[in-house]
């Protein structure tokens, strides 16, 4: 008897449970017709993009990992010969070797730093040819002293030729 109802209970769990279900109502973006739309802004950039090689976006999070791991020389290799970095209230166009003293300094005002990621993504411009890496995540410093501070950033780093050409960085603070 309990063998029975084990079966008859499993069996229409089996039935209820059916992933197959017919989805026809529902539509993906990529199933709906492309309407020709009139913005009411043009943008400055592109709004033509796909997604983009991942590999690119990978090679952001290494640069990334080396600063956070205090690695300067290797966290500046993944840089261009000439390169920017833009930051609140700063802008950096130079050399490599010069944007190894500029991170360094940044880096080196905190004894720990870890990146906590929310998200990023890789797009391609095919009428500009570029490569742009966005990516979403906290920040957690500690200072010296032993004091902690975390800031939210948004950065996006055009990638070409598998180096980082400009690495443009928002930050948004937390209330206290």
């Amino acid at each position: 008897m309990k063998h029975a109802l084990f079966v008859s209970i499993f069996v229409v769990f089996l039935f209820g449970c059916n992933s197959n279900q017919d989805q026809s109502g529902a539509k993906s973006d990529s199933a709906v017709a492309k309407e020709q739309l009139s913005y009411p802004f043009t943008p400055k950039y592109s709004i033509n993009w796909r997604p983009g090689d991942e590999k690119n976006a990978l090679l952001v999070l290494d640069c990334l990992k080396k600063y956070v791991d205090g690695d300067i020389k290797g966290c500046v290799s993944y840089f261009a010969d000439t390169a920017a970095f833009i930051a609140d209230k700063f802008y950096y166009r130079g050399s490599r070797d010069s944007l190894e003293g500029v991170i360094g300094s940044m880096r080196n005002a905190s004894a720990s730093v870890s990146k906590n990621f929310d998200s990023w993504m890789t797009l391609y411009y095919p009428d500009k040819d570029d490569t742009w890496v966005t990516l979403w995540y906290t920040e957690k410093m500690t200072d010296h002293q032993g004091k902690v501070d975390s800031i939210y950033y948004t950065d996006d780093v055009l990638v070409k030729n598998g180096k980082i050409v400009e690495y443009d960085e928002k930050q948004r603070l937390f209330p206290k």
